[in-house]
Parts: C-alpha cells; sequence; structure tokens
C-alpha cells in the first residue's frame, strides 16, 4: 500500500515504545510526508479543567512540544510536522488525519509496558472510526 501522507500518534510518557514506532515509520515509509501528533488527554475530562489554571495547561504544552521535538530527533526524522493537540485521543487523531489529507493513520496497538495481548481503547476506536487505512504497530518483545 502506498500512502502519501501518514499521521504517526506516539504518546510522549511511554518514550521507548514511541521511538521504535517513529523509527518503523522512518524506515518504512521513507518517502511520505509524515505528521507525527501527540495528543494532551487531560483537556478531554472537562471536570478537570476548571481546576487546572492556563499557565498550566501552556506549560504542560510546551513541554509536550519539546518531548515530541526530542523524539522525532532522536529517531532521525528530519523535516517532519510535529502537532500537539488537546482533548479525546481518538477524536483528536481522526480530525487531524481529515485536515492533513492522510492516507494513513499509524499507531501503537497497545502500551509498550502492557501485559495485555487485547488491542488498546484508544487504538481501536481510532481503527474503527478512522477516516483512512490504519496501521497497528506492535512493538517486538525484544525491544520491551
Amino acid at each position: 500500500m502506498k500512502a502519501d501522507t501518514i499521521l504517526v500518534l506516539v504518546d510522549i510518557a511511554h518514550r521507548d515504545s514511541a521511538l521504535a514506532l517513529l523509527r518503523d515509520a522512518r524506515d518504512s515509509h521513507d518517502r511520505a510526508d509524515l505528521h507525527v501528533a501527540y495528543v494532551m488527554p487531560y483537556g478531554f475530562y472537562s471536570y478537570v479543567e476548571p481546576y487546572v489554571s492556563a499557565d498550566s495547561q501552556k506549560a504542560a504544552a510546551d513541554r509536550a512540544r519539546s518531548e515530541l521535538a526530542g523524539l522525532v530527533a532522536e529517531a532521525g526524522l528530519e523535516g517532519v510536522a510535529t502537532h500537539v493537540l488537546r482533548g479525546g485521543i481518538g477524536e483528536q487523531a481522526m480530525l487531524l488525519a481529515q485536515d492533513i489529507g492522510a492516507d494513513l493513520i499509524v499507531i501503537n496497538a497497545t502500551r509498550s509496558d502492557s501485559r495485555h495481548t487485547s488491542l488498546g481503547t484508544h487504538a481501536a476506536q481510532i481503527a474503527r472510526h478512522a477516516p483512512c487505512s490504519v496501521l497497528l504497530h506492535r512493538v517486538a518483545a525484544a525491544r520491551r
């Protein structure tokens, strides 16, 4: 399958699996227009927002942008667009995929430290409702 625009979703809290995903995306789709995104999930929980100051939210977004840039650089990716979003992970991923005209979304199937064999909830939601094809990446046992 040839994909011209690929959205790679990473979780900066799980650095090892995010790096593995980014490196595999780099190696497998070297001629595609890559977009790397992280969704700050706490914004989805509206009952939390009144207790989080605007300064704290901005600082969290700045930290996320810095972490994402570090991951992208460590993975050896150059010239990729990065996105830090806020809200429901599945919803924001699908909205961004539509906005950029993604042909493919690449996401880890589960967290790298998970012992569950079932699909993660966010990966399952994205796989069911995405506006394009979805590639579910499994972190090899040797990399865990």
